[in-house]
């Protein structure tokens, strides 16, 4: 069984196919995200909900919005730079999310014949990541 944080996301999820590891990766990496850990708080609804807003809209329309999705990984860098409290500090796990979705987001090829596989697949990982959040107990905080 494929569980994060041994595992990382895989270019291969991306490219190939999606299995039954990749579900229960995406169950553990949703349960770790909305865990408290070590003064570290969980990522909440709205954080995740920015990113697949964004996301879901790039889908709807690829080839229009083709160059946005290598800047996806600079609106989850945004993200990350504004969630520090006073001493520098990580309030939640948003670095996490996106160190795994910034694999994701390299793995969706350029090439029209890829992109918009990779693209679907890509969506159907992050979809599952949101849902097992919320299953394990994500809100807003």
């Amino acid at each position: 069984m494929k569980k994060y944080p041994e595992v990382k996301l895989e270019k291969c999820w991306i490219q190939d196919s999606i299995t039954e590891d990749v579900v229960q990766w995406t169950n553990s990496f949703g349960k770790y995200l909305q865990t408290n850990q070590n003064g570290t708080r969980p990522l909440t609804t709205s954080q995740i909900r920015k990113f697949f807003g964004e996301l879901k809209r790039i889908q709807a329309s690829p080839e229009k919005f083709k160059e946005e999705i290598p800047l996806l990984k600079a609106k989850l860098a945004y993200a990350v730079g504004r969630d520090h409290d006073k001493r520098g500090k990580p309030k939640s796990k948003i670095k996490e999310f996106y160190e795994e979705l910034a694999t994701g987001i390299d793995s969706i090829r350029n090439d029209i014949n890829n992109r918009d596989k990779d693209l679907i697949r890509f969506v159907k990982i992050v979809e599952s990541i949101v849902a097992f959040h919320k299953y394990h107990g994500g809100k807003d905080n």
